[in-house]
């Protein structure tokens, strides 16, 4: 493929942006200050001790319950009626008189969420068990498979690579479920070919406003079948959809490519991106302003004589955003040959980059050898074992935010994250936008085409001002960048913090069709609306200041 060539065009790295210089932030002063202190930079010690053992033996129940329930128990699973006891829970909230609209039960410590504010709204009279784990069958004749909202990446991946079929995308972590990323979002390396999560959904049925089941596809109450990315469960309840699958290789062949320098790597990543036969996978990861490391490559049936075999899985292996570094500071474009499902959970042990400030011991060597196999720890109990202190500090001094724009915006909004949070390192996914008929909340492209490359930003981490011991102000940060995005086409992952007003969020997102599907349905009144779910005053403080 024509993309694979390095460019012949000669980069020279350029200076950084000056960053704002903030205040000294003060030591901790009282004992309730210093041992909240404490126990932030000590949390390896309850990861250690009880995260990592928790999540091990929480792991190995899902894989004992899924082999069941796929063998001796697929007699007894009843999908039709797990939906009709959703629905009477449904019919015994519209008779109890709750004024609390609906939501699901499930807790908010057990979401992929930056956000933790599900015990402002889900309370018992409002909050519908919904006990939807489930692969309900596979149509290799179709290329589909048809599943629960509550099966989550782990699960579909572990069935399907084995059947020589896989999704066209595979977001990364394994806990995150289809029905979140259908109703919020979801993204991976192949996203220039086939777009968001939502884009690879044939199919789903969904429980309304006044209860009664819908089936929804692109031709079959399309209305209804567009509003659902990006609604949060606003227009109803997912109980199943049907998922597009596609023949998978044993291997990816991946190619390293590293840069020096923000136009190299916004040119190659633009490239590679836009090519008129692409690549089935691209992924930039940059380690400072300048410096950075393009992988991208296809499926192959066996390992070539061009490259070497690392299966990156491995529980002893080194993270692989550290390996992708050791690359890079070598200078030299590498191939290497990997399992097909290790490549697609490349950052689960590390949580990408996250696991080196919650547990830095986790990609130590002595630690991958004797205990690396019980890696990772799970996201939902690290969010449990939050104490009050953690979260608040966590608001203050940590950053989780995806932000996809325009890929023509790309250098743009690079430099506009190392001024507002100097955090590295940023992960660079592709993503197609797609005109279709109706519009959802993503609007349609814009260069009289059918499809629009974008680039998803990923920022993750620590701001810079905060390791310099500065008093950053992180809702100046977040809410300088979520202005350039809706100045800029862009969009903000509805799992991050976000700081916006009802109105600035309806400037990002198009919500017309959104809010007659509501009406439509009879949404309104008993569904929550999608703002009031991911929005929390407590996480939005107006900026007074100018910095």
């Amino acid at each position: 493929m024509s993309s694979s060539k390095p460019a012949k065009k000669t980069y020279v790295p350029e200076e950084p942006p000056k960053v704002p210089i903030f205040p000294s932030q003060p030591p901790p002063s009282t004992f309730s200050e210093k041992f909240a202190q404490f126990t932030i930079e000590n949390r390896w010690i309850l990861v250690l001790f009880a995260v990592l053992p928790l999540s091990f033996i929480f792991d190995r129940y899902w894989v004992v319950r899924d082999f069941f329930v796929r063998t001796i128990g697929s007699h007894f699973r009843k999908h039709d009626e797990t939906v009709r006891f959703i629905q009477a829970q449904i019919e015994h909230w519209r008779k109890s008189g709750s004024k609390n609209l609906l939501c699901t039960a499930r807790p908010s410590w057990m979401q992929v969420t930056a956000k933790d504010n599900g015990p402002q709204y889900k309370k018992k009279d409002n909050a519908i068990l919904m006990p939807l784990y489930d692969i309900l069958e596979i149509d290799t004749k179709r290329r589909v498979v048809r599943v629960e909202p509550g099966v989550n990446i782990g699960q579909l991946t572990q069935f399907l690579i084995p059947r020589g079929w896989t999704l066209p995308i595979v977001p990364e972590l394994d806990d995150l479920t289809c029905g979140g990323m259908l109703l919020g979002y979801g993204i991976e390396g192949s996203g220039h070919k086939y777009g968001l999560w939502n884009d690879i959904i044939v199919s789903a049925d969904i429980i309304v406003g006044d209860g009664s089941l819908v089936h929804c596809s692109a031709t079959e109450n399309s209305d209804l079948f567009r509003a659902l990315p990006w609604s949060y469960g606003g227009v109803g309840f997912c109980v199943a959809m049907e998922i597009q699958i596609i023949p998978c290789k044993k291997y990816c062949r991946l190619i390293y490519e590293p840069t020096a320098s923000i136009d190299q790597m916004v040119d190659r990543f633009t490239e590679i991106a836009s090519a008129e036969n692409p690549h089935e996978f691209l992924e930039g990861l940059m380690y400072d302003y300048n410096n950075g490391i393009l992988t991208y490559g296809d499926f192959a049936d066996e390992i070539g004589s061009d490259g070497y075999y690392n299966p990156i899985g491995h529980y002893y292996k080194p993270w692989f955003h550290r390996h992708a570094e050791t690359i890079m500071k070598k200078g030299k474009t590498v191939v290497e040959y990997i399992p097909i499902r290790h490549y697609y959970h490349r950052h689960t042990r590390s949580l990408y980059w996250e696991h080196e400030i919650m547990f830095p011991m986790g990609n130590h060597p002595i630690f991958r050898y004797f205990l690396g196999w019980l890696m990772p720890p799970k996201v939902n109990f690290l969010k449990y074992t939050q104490t009050e202190a953690m979260r608040a500090h966590s608001l203050e001094v940590h950053v989780a935010q995806d932000f996809l724009l325009p890929i023509e915006c790309m250098k743009e909004g690079l430099k506009l994250c190392h001024e507002t949070y100097e955090i590295y390192p940023l992960w660079l996914c592709p993503h197609a936008v797609f005109k279709t008929e109706p519009q959802g909340a993503i609007r349609a492209p814009t260069n009289g085409q059918d499809i629009e490359q974008y680039v998803d930003i990923g920022v993750w981490g620590i701001p810079g001002p905060v390791t310099r011991g500065q008093r950053y102000d992180v809702h100046w940060g977040n809410q300088t960048y979520e202005k350039w995005l809706r100045e800029n086409r862009g969009y903000q992952a509805m799992y991050a913090v976000s700081e916006q007003t009802r109105d600035e969020f309806n400037e990002m997102f198009d919500q017309e069709l959104y809010d007659q599907v509501r009406n439509k349905y009879k949404c309104k009144g008993v569904f929550m609306d999608a703002y009031d779910k991911i929005f929390a005053k407590v996480y939005r403080k107006e900026t007074k200041k100018q910095v």
